[in-house]
């Protein structure tokens, strides 16, 4: 005994599923159409000539059609699947598509058996379509196999068919969700692993910044993932009222003049905005822009954006919204804290520097020598290949290089005749006291070997521990460098300074003796025009003190 058929109708949105259905349906000798709520054929069967010819024609589209509007009526149009005959020994089965709730249309089989290829209607559709009526029916004998009576096993056998080939692809959308949302998780937890990572460099927040929006932009499907900041928000770092965008995007723009606009009007309390327009112009291309604020001490001091969001859903979604505040998060704490860093460090160096000009000051002969020899020192390492940031720190060596002589008698260091040997000896101490004073302040730790070795010489016959060659560390042969050119270049109680062209022969003459021969072949080829227009600032104020006391 058959058992009923169940009541069932195919989902629209299950595609992988009813293609699969009209292949096997192929190889059963069934042909299929799908069909709108209409009757009108949106899909033929995928079959080459001659067959797919026929199956093409205007009399079979017009029996396939025919059978779904009548389908569509009665008092239970479209609710159940049903076996129509099409013309004597031709049937078509009908099985509803749904969306949900809703029929959106039909999927149509069409079987044969032996009587319906001798059927008038069949000829008439062979020679509406051109063809051979007889070469058909040998085509076709072979998958002429049903009557009245299989017909019912058939329509069970195909709802059968969408009933396990539906419940397969819902394990396998299930297990395609499960694996996309441990993908999101991870991606998360990559994410927030690497920004938690990289927040320990301080002292560039655009860099962290520009990589923050990088790898949002690389995890979600945005084209564009950027970062503004109010002017003055974070004073002392580089992101201060920048606009940081990874991707590309033609609302650079449009940003520029409207996202400070747009952060005025956000409710630091209700979070994020989704926008559609800027400056109450559609945004072109774009969709939608995702914008959270980023808080500082609960302010807003800027905003991280997305936009141009593509893939399968292009409409944002509350992981798309959960990760941008995350990200949100990391920024706002990481500008305050690299604000505190340089609000610390510009206290720190400009302490160091009030202390060296002050021992500068002892005597009037080295007024803004620490200064001259800083700005010196950063041309020659910037000059020997260092970046940035290195030739920075060799500036603040070249800053406290004489912090020391703190400790020096100021009667030494200001006497004006020549130093006896217990005199010398006394200055000679100045490299390691100031390497004593600075040991133990955590932002002077890279800075101590230029402070340390200034004086010692490229044969090894300086102090205070006679190291030569590369031995000597290269910060401070730079600064060795830098602090006998401004020597010699400067007035001092013994003798007026020394002519820059004699200056610069001296330095040639002691290149492998007392300096580092490659640093003294760069320092002769520097620029030295900002170094004569602070000699004269200081010249000045000097002159002005002098007259004044």
């Amino acid at each position: 005994m058959i058992p009923a058929p169940p009541r069932l109708s195919i989902s629209d949105h299950r595609g992988q599923a009813i293609r699969t259905l009209r292949e096997r349906c192929l190889t059963l000798g069934v042909a299929t159409w799908r069909c709108d709520n209409a009757g009108l054929i949106v899909s033929d069967p995928e079959q080459g000539a001659p067959v797919g010819l026929l199956w093409g024609s205007r009399a079979i589209a017009g029996l396939i059609s025919g059978a779904v509007r009548d389908a569509n009526s009665g008092p239970d149009a479209g609710e159940r699947p049903r076996i129509v005959e099409l013309f004597t020994g031709c049937w078509a089965v009908l099985l509803p598509e749904r969306r949900r709730r809703d029929r959106t249309g039909w999927l149509v089989g069409l079987a044969l058996s032996v009587e319906g290829l001798n059927a008038r209607a069949f000829e008439e559709a062979c020679l509406s379509a051109a063809l051979d009526v007889h070469a058909m029916r040998r085509v076709l004998t072979p998958h002429a196999r049903y009557t009245r009576a299989s017909m019912d096993a058939l329509r069970d056998a195909m709802l059968w068919m969408v009933q396990d080939l539906l419940h397969v692809e819902e394990s396998d959308q299930t297990v395609s969700g499960f694996t996309r949302q441990l993908s999101d998780c991870f991606e998360t937890i990559d994410l927030l692993y690497a920004l938690g990572r990289s927040m320990n460099e301080l002292t560039h927040p655009g860099q962290f910044v520009e990589h923050l929006c990088r790898r949002v932009r690389d995890t979600l499907n945005f084209g564009f993932v950027g970062a503004y900041f109010l002017p003055g928000s974070a004073p002392g770092a580089d992101v201060d009222g920048a606009l940081i965008v990874q991707g590309e995007t033609r609302l650079r723009p449009l940003l520029e003049a409207e996202l400070k606009n747009v952060l005025a009007g956000i409710d630091p309390d209700s979070g994020r905005v989704l926008i559609n327009e800027l400056g109450g112009k559609p945004l072109p291309g774009a969709g939608q822009v995702l914008m959270h604020p980023v808080l500082r001490a609960g302010r807003p001091i800027g905003l991280l954006f997305s936009g141009d969001k593509h893939g399968d859903d292009p409409q944002v979604s509350s992981y798309d919204i959960q990760l941008m505040e995350a990200a949100a998060g990391y920024a706002g704490a990481f500008i305050d804290n690299a604000v505190l860093y340089a609000e610390q460090k510009a206290l720190s160096l400009g302490t160091l520097e009030t202390l060296s000009a002050a021992i500068d000051a002892k005597d009037r002969y080295t007024c803004g020598h620490s200064q001259r020899v800083a700005l010196l020192s950063k041309q020659l390492a910037l000059a020997a290949g260092m970046d940035e940031d290195q030739a920075e720190r060799v500036r603040v060596a070249g800053l406290v290089h004489d912090i020391g002589k703190i400790g020096v008698p100021e009667n030494v260091l200001t006497k004006s005749g020549k130093l006896t040997d217990d005199e010398f000896d006394a200055i000679k101490k100045h490299p390691e006291i100031g390497h004593r004073i600075l040991k133990d302040l955590p932002l002077m730790s890279d800075v101590l070997p230029g402070v340390l070795h200034h004086h010692e010489r490229w044969d090894g016959r300086g102090y205070p521990h006679r190291i030569a060659g590369e031995s000597i560390p290269l910060q401070a042969r730079i600064i060795a460098l830098a602090d006998t050119f401004d020597a010699m270049s400067s007035n001092r109680s013994y003798r007026s300074a020394m002519p820059r062209a004699q200056v610069l022969v001296e330095i040639q003459k002691c290149s492998g003796a007392q300096f580092d021969p490659a640093l003294a072949k760069l320092f002769i080829t520097l620029d030295l025009s900002e170094y004569d227009r602070m000699v004269n600032l200081h010249q000045t104020t000097e002159n002005a003190a002098a007259t004044a006391a």
